[in-house]
């Protein structure tokens, strides 16, 4: 795979995950967005944790105590919350993550987008939505539980790999880090009404990007415990992204407009130019056009006309 680092830098987009954190705390109005996710994340992770430790601490420690003596506890213990850490952020992602972007997307786009009418619009009418109907696209929005074996197997494979040492975490930032970032703007992506087509065309037009906000959004997402909190705050950032991206957009689409209608101007002034121009030529062909009798009446009517001025 071919890492694009100067691509990665230009974009600036791995500064998004941290504008995200920060945004979380000088604004404490999102707070209560954060509270509406917390307890079903809390339990989500509480249930995940315990069973991971009641069902597989006891064995990976006698495990870990006869490779490495008394010790092999405490590794035994901290591979285990890595372990519970990565099963808790795949499950979230399956079930939670439609929930986790509406929240923090919403919270954003209402501050920082208020002005945006098509946006603002959509989000009313998603409000307006009744129950059933919000309940339903919720659903279709979670991953397909179809492939739900296919994405158990590539999570024991990146866990395997995780745990190389030094160079596993690095190797399974690298290969989730584009996809993280493509599936941060799913929200976004809704409400313009994007294509899958047309997503991927994204995906593949600004790879470098998502790559950049990928890399450190699953950086802060494996450190234990605060993984979901980071989750959110780095779903923040990809909002906070996508006011970016709103605005460039507006921003360039004025100032093309300004440079059409300064073309235009200029367009019709050398019409008109060109058409008064047309029309001295004429003029002049049909002086030329005459006979030398007629030039010669015209010229003596012009000498006439100049001496009585004079007089």
């Amino acid at each position: 795979m071919t890492i694009p680092i100067i691509s990665i830098i230009k974009s600036r987009a791995y500064i998004y995950p941290f504008k995200g954190l920060i945004y979380f705390f000088m604004h404490p109005a999102i707070w209560p967005f954060y509270i509406t996710i917390l307890i079903p994340q809390l339990t989500l992770t509480l249930i995940i944790y315990s069973v991971m430790f009641a069902t597989f601490f006891p064995p990976q420690a006698v495990i870990y105590t006869l490779l490495m003596g008394p010790l092999g506890v405490i590794g035994a213990w901290y591979n285990l919350i890595l372990q519970a850490s990565t099963l808790s952020i795949f499950i979230v992602i399956i079930s939670l993550m439609p929930h986790i972007q509406r929240v923090a997307y919403d919270a954003v786009l209402v501050r920082e987008c208020s002005e945006d009418v098509v946006l603002m619009g959509k989000l009313r009418r998603y409000k307006k939505l009744p129950i059933r109907v919000r309940v339903s696209e919720y659903l279709k929005a979670m991953s397909d539980l179809s492939i739900f074996p296919f994405l158990l197997i590539k999570l024991l494979v990146f866990g395997l790999i995780y745990f190389i040492p030094f160079v596993g975490p690095i190797i399974v930032l690298l290969f989730q880090s584009s996809r993280r970032g493509v599936k941060a703007h799913g929200r976004y992506f809704k409400l313009r009404g994007f294509l899958r087509s047309d997503i991927r065309e994204i995906h593949k037009l600004n790879r470098p990007a998502y790559m950049g906000y990928g890399i450190v959004a699953l950086w802060l997402e494996l450190f234990p415990f605060a993984n979901m909190f980071f989750m959110f705050t780095n779903t923040l950032g990809a909002a906070l992204w996508a006011v970016d991206i709103e605005r460039n957009e507006k921003a360039t689409a004025e100032k093309n407009a300004i440079e059409m209608q300064q073309l235009t101007g200029l367009l019709e002034k050398r019409i008109q130019l060109s058409s008064n121009d047309n029309h001295q030529g004429a003029q002049l062909v049909t002086i030329l056009s005459q006979p030398p009798e007629a030039n010669q009446e015209i010229t003596k009517e012009e000498n006439t006309h100049q001496e009585n001025a004079n007089v």
